[in-house]
């Protein structure tokens, strides 16, 4: 009886503390290493209250964003650290080791169930990972699943890392705990991430304090100082209506901002200038062919040529592609830019430098993914969105049928 009071009154301070959690802006995103040492923003803590554990764990928490990723850390102190399961990650039943649930209502939409805009990621603290996706068109039909999803690991992109702190399935010891650190990409999740933006997550830990076979065991059956508890105290979850509201706050600060526009109009002037060396260089080698043609031709290709001449075309071009790597650029758009037809511009394209507008666009953005890959820490994923590629597989693909080598190889090939 003391028992139920006691969770009846943690639910009621978890439905007011945790009536909305603000995501902040990072002007400084942290590196994904599960350490809380490039964190500025304060914690959130939520203590696990529970007679069926050995030892209640405690946990701290905090999110951020920017425009490209949703950004988490998990530090849970935890005493006896337990992995029950012994599956890798894409397995349900890690939801058995000791770990945290992280749900998320991308669209503030649902009510009862989990729909096709919900997911469900279950880390655990020897770094497995499964994520879930609601609305699965059969296990909607079937009543005795109150929580229609299906995992989705192999078609999820996030990067995580995990740390603990201890002996993993050693009762005999005490250990400190483990951290979860990690960003997913808001294309992953379907948003584009604006301030004031409302959603609905929910964090539960998964606490095991004693290690044993679960391999013969049902999922329905009771195992022995296992509890699973979300941050309002509840111990029934899945259900979008119990989880907490949650918005997005903050801008980018205004030294963030020029900065952004220092660097767009560095790459505007890297473009001027390589358009510019191009420019030259065609009209060096024109004048060379000059001194070998008759009159009559060189009346054609240089007093009656059009009035727009490639060159111009080629440096505004490439200066439009480097100003907008993050987008996907159509031809059209570029024959728009440049003021003259689609027609012509495909023409004048292939027959100056053996190319389509399409040629180019890809030639530019490989070229600054083969920088990136060799300059800058960011994984293959990362670049791929930063350069609108929407899909990193396809991106490698590309990549290889350009360079001959996919991304992975050209970075390992690459001189030192």
């Amino acid at each position: 009886m003391k028992y139920l009071a006691l969770q009846v009154a943690l639910c009621l301070v978890g439905s007011l503390t945790f009536a909305q959690i603000s995501i902040r802006y990072l002007d400084m995103p942290p590196q994904i290493d599960a350490s809380a040492n490039d964190w500025a923003i304060p914690m959130l803590e939520f203590k696990q209250i529970s007679p069926e554990a050995t030892s209640n764990n405690v946990l701290h928490y905090a999110f951020g964003f920017d425009e490209t990723y949703l950004y988490g850390i998990f530090k849970v102190k935890d005493q006896h650290l337990t992995d029950l399961a012994n599956d890798k990650s894409g397995s349900p039943r890690i939801s058995f080791n000791d770990g945290v649930e992280f749900y998320i209502d991308t669209q503030n939409n649902s009510s009862s169930f989990m729909d096709d805009d919900d997911f469900q990621l279950v880390m655990d603290c020897v770094g497995n990972l499964t994520v879930f996706r609601g609305g699965d068109k059969f296990l909607i039909k079937v009543e005795k699943h109150r929580v229609p999803k299906d995992t989705v690991t192999a078609r999820f992109v996030m990067d995580y890392k995990t740390v603990y702190e201890g002996t993993i399935n050693n009762n005999r010891d005490t250990d400190e705990g483990y951290v979860i650190e990690f960003q997913i990409a808001w294309a992953a999740l379907g948003i584009r991430p604006k301030a004031n933006e409302l959603f609905k997550i929910d964090i539960c830990l998964n606490d095991a304090d004693e290690f044993l076979d679960i391999r013969p065991l049902s999922e329905e059956a009771t195992i022995p100082h296992y509890v699973f508890q979300d941050i309002n105290g509840n111990t029934d979850f899945g259900f979008p209506n119990q989880w907490a509201k949650a918005i997005l706050k903050g801008e980018p600060s205004v030294w963030k901002t020029v900065q952004s526009k220092l660097e767009a109009w560095q790459w505007a002037f890297i473009g001027l200038m390589l358009g510019g060396i191009m420019w030259v260089s065609i009209r060096w080698i024109n004048h060379q062919k000059v001194a070998v043609k008759t009159p009559e031709k060189i009346y054609i290709e240089e007093v009656a040529k059009p009035i727009i001449t490639l060159p111009s075309l080629q440096s505004k071009a490439t200066q439009l592609i480097l100003e907008n790597l993050s987008k996907e650029i159509l031809p059209s758009e570029l024959a728009e830019h440049l003021n003259v037809s689609l027609r012509q511009l495909q023409r004048q394209f292939k027959e100056e430098i053996g190319m389509t507008p399409t040629d180019l666009i890809r030639k530019i953005k490989l070229e600054k993914a083969a920088q990136l890959l060799l300059t800058s820490s960011k994984n293959i994923a990362q670049i791929a969105y930063e350069l609108g590629f929407s899909d990193p597989a396809y991106f490698s693909k590309t990549f290889k049928k350009h360079f001959g080598k996919t991304p992975s190889e050209f970075q390992e090939n690459a001189p030192k």
